[in-house]
């Protein structure tokens, strides 16, 4: 009599895993928005206000005209002024990109890698473009 043996079917070899990814920083979440929206709403208020309040600032230092040494601190005043508002005129458009961002949807993610941006640098800057590692690249690249 022949012996027949029968070859148990080895079981298959587990799939290798595939390398974790690295952990991505918490993003937002839509509950967040709401209150990152009233934010941002307060802060273009308040900046469209000191706007306003610097303009009107701005044609009452024109108006007082004295000696030269008063043209002098006028024409420096004036010259701050400007700074100041074109400061906050980036500010604004950055908080209304913002704003528009999250029509779309789009809002919270980077910018430059695409990845969401941590949810306490939102919270810190809810006008944030970028995240931590491409903000430090652009101005390490712009030095």
């Amino acid at each position: 009599m022949k012996k027949t043996t029968t070859t148990a079917k080895k079981p298959a070899a587990a799939a290798p895993k595939a390398a974790r990814p690295e952990p991505r920083p918490e993003g937002i979440s839509k509950r967040d928005l709401p209150p990152i929206r009233r934010k941002l709403m307060e802060m273009r208020e308040q900046l469209l206000k000191a706007v306003n309040d610097k303009q009107q600032r701005d044609i009452e230092v024109g108006q007082d005209v004295g000696d030269e040494a008063d043209q002098a601190t006028s024409s420096q005043e004036k010259e701050m002024l400007f700074e100041l508002s074109d400061n906050e005129r980036v500010m604004l458009d950055q908080i209304e990109g913002s704003l528009r961002k999250m029509e779309k949807g789009a809002y919270g993610l980077c910018e430059s890698c695409q990845k969401p941006i941590a949810k306490a640098r939102i919270q810190a800057v809810p006008f944030a473009r970028y995240c931590i590692q491409c903000q430090s690249s652009q101005e390490s690249a712009a030095v």
